[in-house]
């Protein structure tokens, strides 16, 4: 029987952090997720080996897991015959390799695989040491994937008042199966500070004068704004009053996330209680969380701007 070990709010703990935790720990077992995306991921001796969501299985259910922002998640012990292994995930090395993987896919607005009919097959649950193997389909010429320009390519944001709200929802949802299918819920379930509103259309499938139209709602009633985002130096330095702010021009680049920032923040305050100093671009390249060439980039405005 499986037994519970762990549980925390994902507001608070990204599925990210659970996983490193428990990476440390060799942990065999599963991480549930009680969210708008309820879903299980599955790990062995500490590496991530399968995913399964309602729909999807592997990094496709991956993914959309790893950008909730909104639910709970619990942590559950099981033997190694328990553990569920899908193919794609199991043959990746490491965690630091799939979730850079799952970040390049939340870049580019992905939370799903590609459907079989117009791409790769998905791959099927595989047993231990077994890779299931899927027909191949005839090759179809690459489109290019559109981007998003104009006022589609603004990132909203929860306000706190949006927060508690979708909370409410997904407490709701998680207790009594309640699950609320307006547009403006729809939309507000996607909200994680990161995603631009076209992506966020491309993902629920709503466009057009509709997904405006629930957009402005959201944006009237005061459940969302728009995050102020421009990559220039100049307004980056701005905003932290002159003063560089290494962990703030990664974030601003993109090279990093806010959450990957926290993360190596408090690795870095960990480190000095035991009496270990390391810069923040160190700990960013030990946790690939960024290349050397990135941090050197970073080095290199800061000197220029004498910060």
């Amino acid at each position: 029987m499986a037994k519970l070990i762990l549980s925390g709010d994902l507001s608070i703990f990204r599925i990210e952090m659970v996983v490193r935790i428990l990476e440390a720990l060799k942990f065999d077992g599963e991480v549930a997720l009680e969210a708008i995306e309820r879903g299980t991921l599955f790990m062995l001796q500490g590496k991530v080996v399968g995913a399964r969501v309602a729909m999807h299985e592997g990094m496709a259910a991956l993914v959309p897991m790893v950008a909730q922002r909104v639910g709970t998640f619990s942590v559950r012990q099981l033997s190694a015959d328990e553990v569920t292994r899908h193919a794609d995930l199991a043959a990746l090395p490491d965690n630091a390799a799939i979730f850079r993987q799952v970040h390049a896919l939340l870049a580019q607005g992905r939370f799903a695989s590609v459907p079989p009919a117009q791409g790769a097959p998905q791959p099927a649950p595989a047993s231990p040491g077994h890779a299931s193997a899927a027909p191949a389909s005839p090759a179809q010429p690459a489109r290019p994937k559109p981007t998003a320009t104009g006022p589609l390519a603004r990132i909203p944001e929860l306000t706190d008042k949006g927060k508690v709200t979708l909370r409410s929802i997904q407490t709701n949802f998680a207790l009594r199966g309640v699950q609320v299918d307006a547009d403006t819920w729809r939309v507000l379930a996607k909200i994680d500070g990161q995603q631009t509103l076209f992506s966020i259309s491309e993902l629920i499938g709503i466009t057009g004068e509709r997904y405006g139209q629930a957009v402005d709602q959201l944006l009237a009633d005061g459940y969302i704004r728009f995050r102020v985002h421009d990559p220039t130096l100049e307004q980056l330095t701005k905003r932290t009053e002159s003063k560089f702010r290494f962990g703030e021009y990664m974030v601003a680049k993109g090279v990093i996330t806010e959450v990957q920032l926290e993360g190596a923040l408090r690795r870095q305050q960990e480190l000095a209680r035991r009496g270990r100093y390391m810069w923040l671009g160190e700990i960013l390249i030990e946790m690939n969380y960024a290349r050397p060439s990135h941090v050197q980039e970073a080095l290199a405005v800061q000197k220029r701007m004498g910060g």
